[in-house]
């Protein structure tokens, strides 16, 4: 009975198993894109805090905030201070390699901000929704904000 049963090489099927789990692998959370890269050096030579902002064009508080960081005097703060990168996450379905990589602060809503120090270490983030709200805060608040990091 067994004779009439195909065998597959042993070879073949161990080529098949290694590379359907190389398939089915999750993307290494040390991908880092080239935009996000240029970021991290820039703000390593300007000595400036970055801060990364997880929203899509999608969301209204993402648009909220974008016009508070619009304000002259929160530039006049964010260009002294600080490098912004943007990170689209579309409708959840993109970048999110980068933000679990980061602790996902996208748990909580949109948008939500990485601020990490010069040499790359995180130094806090809205991972409680913070800033999910954004278009219910003022200005001033944001400020508060950014003064405190």
């Amino acid at each position: 009975m067994l004779s009439n049963c195909r065998t597959i090489p042993i070879s073949l099927l161990i080529f098949f198993l290694s590379h359907l789990a190389v398939l089915s692998c999750k993307p290494s959370s040390d991908i880092i894109p080239k935009e996000l890269k240029e970021a991290q050096s820039q703000s390593k030579s300007q000595n400036k805090k970055l801060i990364l902002i997880f929203g899509a064009d999608w969301c209204p508080d993402c648009r909220a905030l974008d016009s508070i960081f619009s304000d002259a005097e929160v530039r006049r703060v964010l260009d002294s201070n600080f490098i912004l990168h943007k990170i689209d996450v579309g409708r959840f379905d993109k970048n999110l390699e980068i933000s679990e990589s980061f602790g996902s602060p996208i748990e909580n809503g949109i948008p939500a901000l990485v601020v990490l120090e010069p040499n790359g270490t995180v130094l806090t983030s809205t991972k409680g929704g913070e800033f999910s709200s954004a278009s219910k805060m003022t200005k001033e608040q944001v400020l508060e904000y950014l003064y405190k990091l």
